[in-house]
């Protein structure tokens, strides 16, 4: 009868560590789907990141050959306001240039009736007193000649200033569609330079829309990130406690079968005392397998550097205040939680991974009792670094940026370690 309570004993625990371990399954199971999800959705949102970052390049590549060619307009534009000026000052050089050649037109014209009607008014006998007056032949054939040589050059001269009263006018005439055709011309560039300005300014405006859109693509990132982070974990310490449980259910079905045979071997009378001291036996052993996997709540490792974790810590605070950047690795820039401690640490010389997952195995393990200033906390998804007094400094999200004197048991702590 014993043995068989026995055997059912170790049955019970085989069945109950069995159903304990498909339950850890499960557990992990979801952990994997929901990495798996998030690991779909942060590479679908990656790709839109690098489409909206190479849309943003493109259009700022638009911009600056739109800038170019307005700079090539604004010149044409200065181009043409030079000679309109010029040709409007050559215009009115012009105009009064033919009215001077109108009113010397008309001068000669008056003289010129003067003379043929003096000489109309005396009629033949002026000429005939002038030709009798001649005291020889040479005389009078000079006198001939004179009064035709001033007709002559009466009508030479009116014909000049005529010719002079039309050449100035083809070129005022001239001048005037010169200047029609420029202003024509300036109208056009100056319609050129406002849809090239509104064009430019669209652009911007796109630019804009997009920076908004990356911006929040990159927050939802940052959130499938955190969701890996956080399903990483879940993973990794259900891989350690299902290998746990698995060993201590061997453990105690090893110990039970122990019992049992020792059961069947022994005699009726000294049977039962047998069992009762296999089963003292097996609880003590129990008791030490229980002590030795709670073991390690007082870890406090040495230093193993000379940095200090006070220097650490102020050097940290330089950085408060400015953006929290997903993926980002300068947090004079903007940084995400690990890429503000890889660059704090790496200030002092000290190397560690930018991934927040891989800062969980960085240095030495402390207990969070023992936690000193410059040590790091690990979360599951997120580190900071300890300030002391139960306050930690780090890079909390995109709606705090770089903070300080947070509580360091915000959030569960999954490890403290001493990089320093």
């Amino acid at each position: 009868m014993r043995r068989k309570r026995l055997l059912a004993a170790v049955l019970v625990i085989v069945m109950g560590m069995s159903q304990f371990s498909v339950a850890m399954a499960d557990k992990k199971s979801d952990a994997e789907q929901k990495k798996k999800e998030a690991e779909a959705n942060l590479k679908s949102k990656q790709s839109e990141i690098n489409q909206i970052e190479e849309q943003q390049e493109q259009l700022r590549s638009e911009i600056n050959a739109l800038d170019a060619e307005l700079v090539n307009v604004m010149i044409e534009l200065s181009t043409l306001e030079e000679e309109l000026a010029v040709k409007e000052d050559e215009l009115e050089q012009t105009k009064a240039d033919l009215e001077q050649a109108k009113i010397d037109e008309q001068n000669q014209y008056e003289a010129m009736k003067l003379r043929i009607r003096f000489m109309y008014e005396k009629g033949d006998t002026a000429m005939l007193t002038s030709l009798l007056e001649s005291g020889s032949i040479a005389d009078l054939l000079n006198r001939v000649e004179y009064v035709n040589e001033v007709y002559s050059y009466d009508r030479e001269l009116l014909t000049e200033y005529q010719n002079t009263k039309e050449q100035v006018a083809a070129l005022e005439k001239q001048q005037e569609e010169e200047i029609q055709a420029l202003e024509v011309k300036h109208q056009e560039y100056q319609v050129a330079r406002e849809n090239f300005e509104t064009t430019i300014a669209q652009k911007k405006d796109e630019v804009g829309d997009f920076q908004t859109k990356l911006a929040a693509a990159q927050e939802l990132a940052a959130k499938y990130q955190d969701t890996i982070n956080a399903q990483d974990t879940i993973i990794a310490q259900e891989n350690e406690r299902i290998e746990r449980e698995r060993r201590e259910a061997e453990q105690r079905a090893a110990a039970a079968a122990a019992a049992a045979a020792a059961a069947s071997r022994a005699s009726s009378n000294s049977g039962a005392s047998n069992v009762s001291d296999s089963a003292s036996s097996n609880s003590g052993g129990s008791s030490s397998d229980s002590s030795n996997s709670g073991g390690g709540g007082n870890k406090n490792p040495g230093y193993s550097t000379g940095v200090s974790g006070s220097a650490v810590v102020n050097y940290a605070m330089n950085f408060v205040g400015n953006p929290y950047v997903w993926g980002g690795k300068d947090p004079n820039t903007g940084a995400d939680c690990s890429g503000f401690t890889s660059y704090v640490y790496a200030h002092f010389g000290i190397s560690i991974p930018s991934y927040s997952y891989s800062q969980r195995s960085v240095g030495q393990e402390v207990s969070y009792s023992n936690a000193q200033a410059g040590d790091l906390i690990c979360y599951a998804g997120h580190v900071a670094i300890y300030m002391g007094n139960g306050q930690i400094v780090h890079a909390k999200g995109t709606a705090y940026g770089i903070v300080a004197y947070d509580n360091a048991t915000y959030r569960p702590i999954i490890t403290v370690r001493r990089v320093l």
